[in-house]
């Protein structure tokens, strides 16, 4: 069965494609992911590999374990890798761009789309303490009142 390359409009037997073992866990790893992680996968992927020169199916394989390896939850990861081509896309455009070398972006994108964490609170009890001048006042009151 022959495919052609949406990219390059190259045709290719896909049986050849699939003698590589890497390219056939590349595929099996992309189908076992949601749609929605999946193809910005595809496309994040494609960041990493220079405007001349084809990815090899090892560092494809490498790279995109890599990405799912970085968050457990696959929404979360979808959005930021589409985050992240999306930004890339527009510096890719610029001169001087040069392709990804880490996922050192994708990290950052998916630190500041994760919740901040709850601090823990330094007072008995769990509950947090007010901190406007009404609370402030409150606490000065109770503190006479016990003297």
């Amino acid at each position: 069965m022959q495919i052609t390359c949406p990219s390059c409009h190259a045709r290719y037997h896909l049986d050849a494609a699939l003698e590589d073992e890497a390219a056939r866990e590349l595929m099996a790893l992309l189908a076992s992911l949601p749609r929605d992680a999946a193809r910005p996968l595809v496309q994040y992927l494609s960041l990493f590999r220079a405007r001349t020169r084809a990815l090899s199916w090892d560092r494809a394989l490498r790279l995109a374990r890599d990405a799912v390896a970085l968050h457990g939850d696959t929404d979360v990861l979808g959005r930021a890798l589409a985050e992240t081509v999306e930004a890339m896309r527009a510096k890719q455009e610029q001169p001087g761009w040069r392709p990804l070398t880490s996922h050192n972006y994708l990290a950052r994108v998916l630190e500041s789309t994760m919740p901040q964490a709850p601090r823990p609170d330094p007072r008995p009890g769990g509950r947090s303490a007010p901190s406007g001048k009404t609370a402030q006042g409150l606490r000065a009151l109770e503190s006479r009142r016990r003297d």
